[in-house]
């Protein structure tokens, strides 16, 4: 088995960005992403996800830590000021 250091970022953020954040995680050289619903209660509130316009959706994107790094400033500047946004990184070894 061969396993790969790499960087797990995890995105919290509004529903309502969605297309626009998978550009921009595209757009700045992520080859893939994974989204789920995410509903639960943080310092904005509580997210039931009971409806589509005030829900919340976590992405995950794996990638070399300079990718995740770039990713999480671009998104900082652009969208944490008037949106519910929280990120992670995490490090994990890819094992294929």
């Amino acid at each position: 088995m061969t396993s790969q250091p790499m960087t797990l970022l995890v995105i919290i953020s509004e529903t309502v960005l969605e297309d626009i954040l998978i550009d921009e995680i595209m757009d700045l050289g992520a080859r893939g992403y994974t989204i789920t619903d995410a509903r639960g209660r943080g310092t904005h509130g509580t997210r039931a996800g009971r409806w589509t316009q005030g829900g919340n959706i976590r992405i995950e994107v794996i990638g070399n830590a300079a990718l995740c790094q770039r990713i999480v400033q671009r998104l900082q500047s652009a969208y944490e000021q008037n949106y519910g946004l929280l990120m992670y990184t995490t490090p994990i070894e890819l094992q294929n």
